[in-house]
């Protein structure tokens, strides 16, 4: 799992943790008021800074992180 080691903005980060609970793109622009090619830029941009290559391990490493809130 990479460790990243740029820290995500406070967009990505949110991009991040809806892709980690499930959501699609489409639903996350529509939840954020964003575009849905603005979400796919977030993502990308998280994926890059962490050196991810696909959400899969992006929702892995934000459940790693803690960020969905789950103990």
């Amino acid at each position: 799992m990479a460790t990243g080691t740029k820290e995500l903005s406070p967009q990505e980060t949110t991009v991040v943790v809806h892709i980690a609970k499930g959501m699609l793109y489409r639903e996350i622009a529509e939840q954020l008021g964003l575009s849905e090619e603005t979400v796919r830029k977030y993502a990308a941009r998280a994926r890059g800074k962490l050196g991810l290559n696909n959400k899969v391990k992006l929702a892995m490493w934000a459940k790693d992180k803690g960020l969905l809130g789950e103990t």
